[in-house]
Protein backbone atom coordinates (compact mmCIF):
# COMPACT_ATOMS: atom_id res chain seq x y z
CA UNK A 1 0.00 0.00 0.00
CA UNK A 2 1.28 3.55 -0.89
CA UNK A 3 2.21 6.15 1.84
CA UNK A 4 -0.83 7.96 -0.23
CA UNK A 5 -3.24 5.48 0.41
CA UNK A 6 -2.32 4.24 3.68
CA UNK A 7 -2.87 7.73 5.12
CA UNK A 8 -6.87 7.56 4.00
CA UNK A 9 -7.20 3.90 5.65
CA UNK A 10 -5.76 5.18 8.69
CA UNK A 11 -8.42 7.50 8.94
CA UNK A 12 -11.16 4.86 7.90
CA UNK A 13 -10.10 2.35 10.64
CA UNK A 14 -10.21 5.14 13.42
CA UNK A 15 -13.61 5.99 12.35
CA UNK A 16 -14.99 2.71 12.41
CA UNK A 17 -12.94 1.77 15.57
CA UNK A 18 -14.47 4.93 17.18
CA UNK A 19 -18.35 3.62 15.57
CA UNK A 20 -18.13 6.68 13.91
CA UNK A 21 -18.02 5.85 10.25
CA UNK A 22 -21.68 5.97 9.16
CA UNK A 23 -23.69 2.69 7.99
CA UNK A 24 -25.13 2.67 4.26
CA UNK A 25 -28.40 -0.11 5.01
CA UNK A 26 -28.93 -1.81 1.93
CA UNK A 27 -32.83 -1.60 1.11
CA UNK A 28 -35.14 -4.34 -0.73
CA UNK A 29 -37.49 -2.91 -3.13
CA UNK A 30 -38.52 0.66 -2.89
CA UNK A 31 -37.35 2.99 -0.59
CA UNK A 32 -39.96 5.69 -1.55
CA UNK A 33 -42.59 4.17 1.14
CA UNK A 34 -43.70 4.65 4.44
CA UNK A 35 -42.22 0.83 5.02
CA UNK A 36 -39.02 -0.34 3.80
CA UNK A 37 -37.31 -3.51 3.58
CA UNK A 38 -33.85 -4.23 5.30
CA UNK A 39 -32.53 -7.58 5.51
CA UNK A 40 -35.98 -9.03 5.07
CA UNK A 41 -37.22 -7.31 7.90
CA UNK A 42 -39.55 -4.52 7.21
CA UNK A 43 -39.04 -0.63 8.83
CA UNK A 44 -41.24 2.58 9.13
CA UNK A 45 -39.53 5.13 7.14
CA UNK A 46 -39.05 8.67 8.73
CA UNK A 47 -36.44 10.01 7.15
CA UNK A 48 -37.53 10.25 3.31
CA UNK A 49 -37.61 13.65 1.64
CA UNK A 50 -40.58 12.14 -0.83
CA UNK A 51 -43.09 14.89 0.94
CA UNK A 52 -46.05 14.56 -0.95
CA UNK A 53 -45.66 10.61 -2.01
CA UNK A 54 -44.92 11.00 -5.54
CA UNK A 55 -41.96 8.48 -6.03
CA UNK A 56 -45.12 6.12 -6.06
CA UNK A 57 -47.83 7.94 -7.71
CA UNK A 58 -48.95 4.94 -10.02
CA UNK A 59 -50.20 7.77 -12.77
CA UNK A 60 -46.84 9.57 -12.80
CA UNK A 61 -45.04 5.70 -13.20
CA UNK A 62 -47.04 4.93 -16.25
CA UNK A 63 -46.20 8.30 -17.89
CA UNK A 64 -42.63 7.41 -17.24
CA UNK A 65 -42.99 3.36 -19.06
CA UNK A 66 -44.44 5.22 -21.87
CA UNK A 67 -41.69 7.64 -22.11
CA UNK A 68 -39.05 4.91 -22.12
CA UNK A 69 -40.97 3.41 -25.26
CA UNK A 70 -41.30 6.60 -27.12
CA UNK A 71 -37.34 8.35 -26.23
CA UNK A 72 -35.62 4.90 -24.94
CA UNK A 73 -33.92 4.94 -21.70
CA UNK A 74 -30.49 7.59 -22.66
CA UNK A 75 -30.55 11.54 -23.42
CA UNK A 76 -27.81 10.50 -26.15
CA UNK A 77 -25.72 13.79 -25.20
CA UNK A 78 -25.70 17.52 -24.00
CA UNK A 79 -28.31 19.60 -25.06
CA UNK A 80 -25.78 22.13 -26.67
CA UNK A 81 -24.20 19.35 -28.78
CA UNK A 82 -26.92 16.75 -29.51
CA UNK A 83 -30.18 19.10 -29.48
CA UNK A 84 -32.76 19.35 -27.10
CA UNK A 85 -36.04 17.31 -26.68
CA UNK A 86 -39.27 18.68 -27.14
CA UNK A 87 -40.56 17.29 -23.99
CA UNK A 88 -37.28 19.01 -22.14
CA UNK A 89 -38.66 22.81 -23.63
CA UNK A 90 -42.42 21.91 -22.95
CA UNK A 91 -41.10 21.19 -19.09
CA UNK A 92 -39.36 24.19 -18.91
CA UNK A 93 -41.80 26.53 -19.97
CA UNK A 94 -44.67 25.05 -18.21
CA UNK A 95 -41.98 24.99 -15.32
CA UNK A 96 -41.13 28.71 -15.40
CA UNK A 97 -45.35 29.48 -15.90
CA UNK A 98 -45.56 27.97 -12.84
CA UNK A 99 -43.23 29.60 -10.77
CA UNK A 100 -44.16 33.01 -11.98
CA UNK A 101 -40.83 33.04 -14.17
CA UNK A 102 -39.80 34.69 -17.60
CA UNK A 103 -37.36 31.51 -18.28
CA UNK A 104 -36.44 28.17 -16.64
CA UNK A 105 -33.46 25.53 -17.05
CA UNK A 106 -33.63 21.92 -15.77
CA UNK A 107 -30.53 20.15 -14.81
CA UNK A 108 -29.65 16.40 -14.19
CA UNK A 109 -29.34 16.97 -10.31
CA UNK A 110 -29.95 19.75 -8.06
CA UNK A 111 -26.31 19.74 -6.82
CA UNK A 112 -25.39 20.09 -10.72
CA UNK A 113 -27.88 23.43 -10.95
CA UNK A 114 -26.30 24.93 -7.84
CA UNK A 115 -22.20 24.43 -9.09
CA UNK A 116 -23.37 25.53 -12.17
CA UNK A 117 -25.42 28.88 -11.64
CA UNK A 118 -24.34 30.22 -8.26
CA UNK A 119 -20.61 31.24 -10.04
CA UNK A 120 -21.00 32.11 -13.11
CA UNK A 121 -23.82 35.12 -11.92
CA UNK A 122 -20.68 36.50 -9.71
CA UNK A 123 -17.93 35.69 -11.91
CA UNK A 124 -16.46 37.38 -14.34
CA UNK A 125 -17.81 36.52 -18.01
CA UNK A 126 -15.48 33.71 -18.93
CA UNK A 127 -14.94 33.99 -22.51
CA UNK A 128 -12.13 35.90 -23.90
CA UNK A 129 -13.84 38.52 -26.10
CA UNK A 130 -13.73 42.03 -25.89
CA UNK A 131 -15.90 43.82 -23.68
CA UNK A 132 -17.43 47.65 -23.77
CA UNK A 133 -17.89 47.44 -20.14
CA UNK A 134 -16.02 46.36 -16.31
CA UNK A 135 -15.56 42.98 -16.44
CA UNK A 136 -14.77 41.83 -12.91
CA UNK A 137 -15.27 39.50 -10.07
CA UNK A 138 -17.91 40.19 -7.56
CA UNK A 139 -18.91 39.18 -4.22
CA UNK A 140 -21.01 35.86 -2.76
CA UNK A 141 -22.90 36.39 0.72
CA UNK A 142 -23.87 33.18 1.34
CA UNK A 143 -25.63 31.81 4.51
CA UNK A 144 -24.44 29.94 7.46
CA UNK A 145 -26.34 27.35 7.09
CA UNK A 146 -26.87 26.96 3.28
CA UNK A 147 -26.45 23.31 1.78
CA UNK A 148 -23.11 21.73 1.19
CA UNK A 149 -24.02 21.79 -2.55
CA UNK A 150 -24.29 25.72 -2.26
CA UNK A 151 -20.89 25.53 -0.03
CA UNK A 152 -19.29 23.63 -2.40
CA UNK A 153 -20.94 25.47 -5.37
CA UNK A 154 -19.68 28.99 -4.01
CA UNK A 155 -15.90 27.39 -3.62
CA UNK A 156 -16.01 27.22 -7.29
CA UNK A 157 -16.31 30.79 -7.98
CA UNK A 158 -13.61 33.15 -7.97
CA UNK A 159 -15.25 35.78 -6.43
CA UNK A 160 -14.65 36.73 -2.95
CA UNK A 161 -16.99 35.08 -0.75
CA UNK A 162 -18.08 36.27 2.71
CA UNK A 163 -21.05 34.22 5.60
CA UNK A 164 -23.54 35.87 6.89
CA UNK A 165 -25.16 34.38 9.78
CA UNK A 166 -28.49 32.25 9.99
CA UNK A 167 -30.97 34.50 9.63
CA UNK A 168 -29.78 37.63 11.10
CA UNK A 169 -29.87 40.50 8.90
CA UNK A 170 -27.68 43.01 10.17
CA UNK A 171 -24.82 40.77 9.44
CA UNK A 172 -26.27 40.42 6.27
CA UNK A 173 -26.58 44.51 5.99
CA UNK A 174 -22.91 44.94 7.05
CA UNK A 175 -22.05 42.74 4.61
CA UNK A 176 -23.94 44.57 1.81
CA UNK A 177 -22.58 48.20 3.10
CA UNK A 178 -18.94 47.01 3.33
CA UNK A 179 -19.36 46.05 -0.17
CA UNK A 180 -21.80 48.14 -1.76
CA UNK A 181 -19.74 48.96 -4.99
CA UNK A 182 -19.05 45.29 -6.13
CA UNK A 183 -21.01 43.00 -7.63
CA UNK A 184 -23.48 41.16 -5.06
CA UNK A 185 -25.39 37.67 -5.45
CA UNK A 186 -26.99 37.10 -2.10
CA UNK A 187 -27.42 33.10 -2.07
CA UNK A 188 -29.89 31.47 0.51
CA UNK A 189 -31.89 28.10 1.20
CA UNK A 190 -35.85 28.91 1.33
CA UNK A 191 -36.28 25.88 3.69
CA UNK A 192 -33.10 24.90 5.57
CA UNK A 193 -32.64 21.47 5.16
CA UNK A 194 -31.63 20.73 8.76
CA UNK A 195 -33.51 23.24 11.01
CA UNK A 196 -36.70 23.22 9.32
CA UNK A 197 -37.00 26.77 9.36
CA UNK A 198 -36.82 29.75 7.09
CA UNK A 199 -34.86 32.12 5.12
CA UNK A 200 -36.07 35.82 5.99
CA UNK A 201 -36.68 36.41 2.52
CA UNK A 202 -39.29 39.31 2.91
CA UNK A 203 -35.92 41.39 4.85
CA UNK A 204 -33.61 40.29 2.24
CA UNK A 205 -35.25 41.13 -0.78
CA UNK A 206 -35.52 44.84 1.01
CA UNK A 207 -31.99 44.73 1.42
CA UNK A 208 -31.23 43.18 -2.11
CA UNK A 209 -33.26 46.44 -3.24
CA UNK A 210 -31.23 48.76 -1.34
CA UNK A 211 -27.82 47.49 -1.82
CA UNK A 212 -28.25 46.65 -5.72
CA UNK A 213 -27.69 42.56 -5.06
CA UNK A 214 -29.35 40.00 -6.72
CA UNK A 215 -30.88 36.75 -5.47
CA UNK A 216 -30.70 33.77 -5.79
CA UNK A 217 -32.76 30.79 -3.60
CA UNK A 218 -32.12 27.06 -3.07
CA UNK A 219 -35.62 25.84 -2.95
CA UNK A 220 -35.49 22.18 -3.00
CA UNK A 221 -37.43 21.58 0.30
CA UNK A 222 -40.25 24.34 -0.61
CA UNK A 223 -41.10 23.57 -3.91
CA UNK A 224 -43.87 21.76 -3.95
CA UNK A 225 -44.44 22.29 -0.34
CA UNK A 226 -45.17 25.69 0.44
CA UNK A 227 -47.05 28.44 -1.31
CA UNK A 228 -50.72 28.27 -2.48
CA UNK A 229 -50.32 25.93 -5.08
CA UNK A 230 -46.60 24.26 -4.16
CA UNK A 231 -44.82 26.52 -5.46
CA UNK A 232 -42.43 27.35 -3.01
CA UNK A 233 -41.08 30.03 -0.20
CA UNK A 234 -41.13 33.12 -2.02
CA UNK A 235 -44.40 32.51 -2.83
CA UNK A 236 -45.57 31.75 0.56
CA UNK A 237 -43.89 34.85 1.72
CA UNK A 238 -45.33 37.11 -0.92
CA UNK A 239 -42.20 37.95 -2.58
CA UNK A 240 -41.87 36.01 -5.39
CA UNK A 241 -41.24 38.80 -8.15
CA UNK A 242 -38.19 40.17 -6.12
CA UNK A 243 -36.12 36.51 -5.98
CA UNK A 244 -34.10 36.97 -8.99
CA UNK A 245 -33.12 33.00 -9.36
CA UNK A 246 -34.97 29.56 -7.62
CA UNK A 247 -33.30 26.74 -7.34
CA UNK A 248 -34.93 23.71 -7.08
CA UNK A 249 -34.43 20.01 -7.13
CA UNK A 250 -36.98 17.02 -8.03
CA UNK A 251 -35.92 14.58 -5.63
CA UNK A 252 -38.24 16.22 -3.10
CA UNK A 253 -41.42 16.87 -3.36
CA UNK A 254 -41.45 16.00 -6.78
CA UNK A 255 -40.69 12.35 -5.69
CA UNK A 256 -38.41 11.84 -8.71
CA UNK A 257 -34.31 13.53 -9.67
CA UNK A 258 -32.94 16.65 -10.80
CA UNK A 259 -32.61 19.88 -10.69
CA UNK A 260 -33.87 23.45 -11.96
CA UNK A 261 -33.12 27.18 -12.01
CA UNK A 262 -36.13 29.69 -12.84
CA UNK A 263 -35.18 33.20 -13.60
CA UNK A 264 -37.37 36.35 -13.09
CA UNK A 265 -35.46 37.67 -16.17
CA UNK A 266 -34.67 35.14 -19.39
CA UNK A 267 -31.83 37.23 -19.91
CA UNK A 268 -30.27 35.46 -17.04
CA UNK A 269 -30.76 32.25 -18.23
CA UNK A 270 -30.01 32.70 -21.75
CA UNK A 271 -26.70 33.82 -20.02
CA UNK A 272 -26.31 30.12 -18.18
CA UNK A 273 -26.73 28.29 -21.16
CA UNK A 274 -23.41 28.99 -22.55
CA UNK A 275 -21.76 29.69 -19.47
CA UNK A 276 -22.99 27.04 -16.73
CA UNK A 277 -20.46 24.41 -17.22
CA UNK A 278 -23.10 21.49 -15.88
CA UNK A 279 -25.43 22.79 -17.84
CA UNK A 280 -23.31 22.70 -21.25
CA UNK A 281 -21.17 19.49 -20.41
CA UNK A 282 -23.82 17.18 -18.80
CA UNK A 283 -26.15 15.18 -20.29
CA UNK A 284 -29.91 16.75 -19.36
CA UNK A 285 -32.53 14.64 -16.86
CA UNK A 286 -33.68 11.36 -19.04
CA UNK A 287 -36.37 12.42 -21.32
CA UNK A 288 -38.90 9.84 -20.14
CA UNK A 289 -38.39 11.16 -16.93
CA UNK A 290 -39.24 14.44 -17.65
CA UNK A 291 -42.10 13.40 -18.92
CA UNK A 292 -43.07 11.56 -15.43
CA UNK A 293 -42.09 15.29 -14.28
CA UNK A 294 -44.57 17.05 -16.71
CA UNK A 295 -47.25 14.60 -15.12
CA UNK A 296 -45.82 15.50 -11.55
CA UNK A 297 -46.40 19.15 -12.12
CA UNK A 298 -50.13 19.13 -12.74
CA UNK A 299 -50.43 16.81 -9.53
CA UNK A 300 -48.23 19.37 -7.82
CA UNK A 301 -50.44 22.38 -9.00
CA UNK A 302 -53.79 20.55 -7.73
CA UNK A 303 -52.02 18.74 -4.93
CA UNK A 304 -53.95 20.82 -2.08
CA UNK A 305 -54.93 17.72 -0.80
CA UNK A 306 -51.54 16.00 0.01
CA UNK A 307 -50.16 19.00 0.93
CA UNK A 308 -52.96 18.83 3.50
CA UNK A 309 -52.16 15.72 4.41
CA UNK A 310 -48.18 16.10 4.85
CA UNK A 311 -49.05 19.38 7.25
CA UNK A 312 -51.61 17.48 9.38
CA UNK A 313 -49.00 14.77 9.46
CA UNK A 314 -45.87 17.10 10.03
CA UNK A 315 -47.60 19.27 12.72
CA UNK A 316 -48.82 16.58 14.79
CA UNK A 317 -45.56 14.70 14.80
CA UNK A 318 -43.82 18.23 15.89
CA UNK A 319 -46.38 19.06 18.66
CA UNK A 320 -46.36 15.41 20.17
CA UNK A 321 -42.47 15.80 20.47
CA UNK A 322 -42.65 18.79 22.50
CA UNK A 323 -45.28 18.11 24.63
CA UNK A 324 -42.89 14.80 25.95
CA UNK A 325 -40.09 17.33 26.37
CA UNK A 326 -37.76 17.48 23.62
CA UNK A 327 -36.32 20.37 21.81
CA UNK A 328 -37.46 20.64 18.39
CA UNK A 329 -36.51 22.76 15.80
CA UNK A 330 -38.27 24.33 12.58
CA UNK A 331 -41.91 25.93 12.00
CA UNK A 332 -45.21 23.85 12.40
CA UNK A 333 -45.59 23.55 8.00
CA UNK A 334 -41.83 21.91 7.52
CA UNK A 335 -41.99 18.64 7.21
CA UNK A 336 -38.91 18.54 8.79
CA UNK A 337 -39.08 17.77 12.43
CA UNK A 338 -35.63 17.63 13.96
CA UNK A 339 -35.45 17.19 17.33
CA UNK A 340 -32.13 18.14 19.17
CA UNK A 341 -30.51 15.11 21.19
CA UNK A 342 -27.44 17.08 22.92
CA UNK A 343 -24.58 14.52 21.04
CA UNK A 344 -22.83 12.58 18.82
CA UNK A 345 -23.26 9.70 21.40
CA UNK A 346 -26.73 9.92 22.25
CA UNK A 347 -27.64 10.42 18.10
CA UNK A 348 -25.84 7.19 17.43
CA UNK A 349 -27.66 5.54 20.47
CA UNK A 350 -30.94 6.90 19.67
CA UNK A 351 -30.88 5.38 16.18
CA UNK A 352 -29.85 2.30 17.00
CA UNK A 353 -32.09 1.74 19.12
CA UNK A 354 -35.13 3.18 16.98
CA UNK A 355 -33.62 0.80 14.19
CA UNK A 356 -34.09 -2.04 16.76
CA UNK A 357 -37.74 -1.29 17.13
CA UNK A 358 -38.24 -1.44 13.50
CA UNK A 359 -37.50 2.36 12.56
CA UNK A 360 -35.84 3.74 10.15
CA UNK A 361 -34.43 7.34 11.09
CA UNK A 362 -31.17 7.75 11.17
CA UNK A 363 -28.76 10.55 13.06
CA UNK A 364 -27.50 13.54 11.80
CA UNK A 365 -24.41 14.35 13.07
CA UNK A 366 -20.93 16.44 11.81
CA UNK A 367 -20.54 17.15 8.87
CA UNK A 368 -24.33 17.92 8.07
CA UNK A 369 -24.68 19.85 11.32
CA UNK A 370 -22.21 21.52 14.41
CA UNK A 371 -20.80 19.31 17.34
CA UNK A 372 -23.24 20.12 19.98
CA UNK A 373 -26.44 20.11 17.32
CA UNK A 374 -26.55 16.51 16.75
CA UNK A 375 -30.63 15.71 16.00
CA UNK A 376 -32.46 12.68 14.09
CA UNK A 377 -33.77 14.10 10.84
CA UNK A 378 -37.17 13.03 11.07
CA UNK A 379 -39.36 13.79 7.53
CA UNK A 380 -43.19 13.37 7.56
CA UNK A 381 -44.92 12.74 4.10
CA UNK A 382 -48.22 12.66 3.04
CA UNK A 383 -48.90 8.93 2.65
CA UNK A 384 -47.99 8.28 6.82
CA UNK A 385 -50.57 6.93 8.98
CA UNK A 386 -51.58 8.14 12.14
CA UNK A 387 -50.67 4.57 13.70
CA UNK A 388 -47.21 4.68 12.28
CA UNK A 389 -46.88 8.67 13.55
CA UNK A 390 -48.15 6.59 17.07
CA UNK A 391 -45.52 3.90 16.41
CA UNK A 392 -42.73 6.34 16.06
CA UNK A 393 -44.22 8.64 19.21
CA UNK A 394 -44.29 5.84 21.08
CA UNK A 395 -40.87 4.82 20.85
CA UNK A 396 -39.38 8.36 20.98
CA UNK A 397 -40.51 9.00 24.18
CA UNK A 398 -39.49 5.46 25.56
CA UNK A 399 -35.63 6.01 24.03
CA UNK A 400 -36.07 9.74 25.23
CA UNK A 401 -36.39 8.91 28.98
CA UNK A 402 -33.90 6.29 28.89
CA UNK A 403 -30.96 8.29 27.57
CA UNK A 404 -32.55 10.88 29.85
CA UNK A 405 -32.88 13.47 27.07
CA UNK A 406 -36.66 13.86 28.26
Amino acid sequence: MSQGVNYFSKIVKLLKAGKLYPKVNTISGPSCHTEMNIDGKKFLTFCSNNYLGLAENKEITQVIIDGLKKYGVGSGGTRLLSGTLDVQVDFENKLADFLKGEDSITFSSGFLANAGAIRMLVDQFPYKIPLPFSNKDGIILTEELNHASIVDSVRLAKSEKAIYKHNDMKDLERLLEEHKKKKKLIVTDGVFSMDGDLANLVEISKLAKQYDALIYVDDAHGTGVLGPHGEGTSHELGVEKDIDVVMGSFTKAWGSIGGFIVVQEKELADYLRVTARSYIFSDPILPSVVAGLVEALEIIKNGDALRKQMFENAYYLRSELKKMGFEVLGGNKIPIIPPLLGSEKNAIKFSQKLLDAGIFALAVRRPAVAVGQERLRLTTMATHSRKQLDYLLENMEKIGKELKII
